[in-house]
């Protein structure tokens, strides 16, 4: 418009409809043809027409607003969840606001309810979150979701986790395949971390799939970090201990990297010397050298059911969603058979 701020009713009389009709068309709430909702949709686009959505808010009780809590705004694959977590949740006309950093959980928490944010998927350090915050999120109205799912969860609470346990399965079949039997695990989480099912799961299919009772690895302290130096100084480690290895699966593939790199450093080639495994299936994994065998999360599936979940316990409180997402082995150029039959 060019004289003034274009309302319902002009985007009613350009489109030939009701107001009613744009109302239903631009919200969603009752059906309208799909030739009826073009039409209004060219013609708030055309006017410039945007609903007032404060105004919704009031009347709906409702802000058709999101949040994602992460730990690690800097994790590749943390920004690749919340964009598909995004693009799930604009298919609903809803915004994801974005939180970094569980050391201002209080604070984010706070905030989250003074803003009346509908949900809330807390994918950060699963240690971090507790009880407390869940209570006061949920007390408030507002749906939650986590990046996990355990018999121990709250039965209020949503959540969409990785089947690590199967995933490592995966690896580990897929080495053995290859003619691997000594194979090393760096652990970003010592033993004492029961939430992370990665290394428990390593010990069972290397005793299960090999054989074996007594399987390499090696563990990170507190604080727990799962970056590209905590992966080269764990492995770095591994070589230390002079226990001949063929093979090395890695908590993620940030850390693989950095595994990568110090076998390089010590004269070891990969996959020649070393094959190794990550997990996550990053935007770098398959670009780097030599590219990463890796789990793959699924994430745009994983992202759209973190969404699902979310919105199907906004409307209803009762529907309280479990999904375990069954991970892909992705098999790149840095595994392959040992040099000698190990």
């Amino acid at each position: 418009m060019l004289n003034g701020k274009a309302t319902r009713k002009d985007v009613a009389a350009l489109a030939g409809v009701s107001e009613a009709t744009v109302s239903f068309a631009l919200s969603g709430k009752r059906y309208v043809s799909d030739e009826l909702k073009n039409r209004v949709v060219n013609a708030a686009n055309e006017l410039g027409y945007y609903p007032d959505l404060i105004a919704r808010a009031m009347c709906e009780k409702r802000t058709n607003s999101l949040a994602v809590l992460t730990n690690d705004l800097e994790s590749p694959l943390q920004m690749k969840m919340i964009k598909s977590i995004e693009e799930a949740a604009m298919t609903k006309d809803f915004f994801v606001n974005i939180c970094g950093g569980t050391m201002k959980l209080d604070r984010y928490v706070n905030n989250l309810i003074s803003r009346h944010i509908d949900g809330v998927f807390l994918a950060g350090d699963p240690y971090a979150i507790t009880g407390k915050h869940m209570n006061m999120l949920i007390d408030n109205n507002i749906s939650v979701c986590l990046g996990t799912v355990s018999e121990f969860m709250d039965q209020r609470v949503c959540g969409v986790g990785m089947d690590f346990t199967e995933g490592m399965k995966l690896i580990i079949e897929h080495l053995k395949n290859l003619g691997h039997s000594k194979i090393a695990y760096l652990s970003a989480f010592d033993e004492n971390q029961k939430g992370d099912v990665r290394l428990a799961g390593f010990v069972r299919y290397m005793k299960e799939c090999l054989g074996q009772n007594d399987p390499m690895y090696v563990v990170g302290k507190p604080p727990y970090h799962s970056t590209v130096g905590v992966g080269y100084e764990l492995c770095s480690e591994l070589i230390r201990r002079k226990t001949p290895f063929t093979a090395i699966v890695c908590t993620n593939d940030m850390m693989a990297f950095g595994a990568i790199s110090a076998l390089q450093e010590n004269g070891l080639t990969v996959p020649g010397d070393v094959s190794v495994v990550g997990i996550d299936d990053i935007m770098f994994a398959k670009d780097f050298y030599p590219s990463l065998t890796t789990l793959s999360h699924r994430v745009e599936y994983f992202g759209g059911m973190v969404f699902r979940a979310l919105y199907e316990n906004i409307q209803d409180k009762g529907k309280v969603m479990r999904e375990i997402v069954e991970p892909e082995l992705i098999v790149r150029s840095s595994t392959a058979p040992p040099k000698h039959n190990s």
